[in-house]
């Protein structure tokens, strides 16, 4: 389960979310999209939980999962030049 599913499990909306929280919506798009970890003072992880209806390793473990999606998505920026072509234009002169 990742942040996403654990929202709309609870039945919420990204703007409720926020809302309750006393967050952004950006900030709950970018937990979902797994961009950032939720980060919350005491308080408001305690709020967090009772909003989403899920215990402490339930939270962990949708961050954790919205992260790694992300990262297998989207693997990187592809290089722009392959590095033989890079060592060639620094090597060669620029003025004649």
């Amino acid at each position: 389960m990742d942040m996403q599913v654990l929202r709309e499990r609870a039945g919420l909306s990204r703007a409720e979310v926020a809302f309750r929280l006393a967050i952004s919506e950006t900030s709950v798009r970018n937990w979902e999209a797994g961009r950032t970890e939720p980060t919350m003072t005491p308080k408001k992880y305690l709020d967090a939980l009772r909003l989403f209806r899920c215990t402490p390793e339930e939270l962990a473990a949708a961050s954790e999962k919205s992260i790694n999606q992300r990262h297998k998505r989207k693997p990187g920026r592809p290089k722009r030049f392959p590095d033989n072509q890079v060592a060639q234009m620094t090597d060669s002169p620029v003025c004649t």
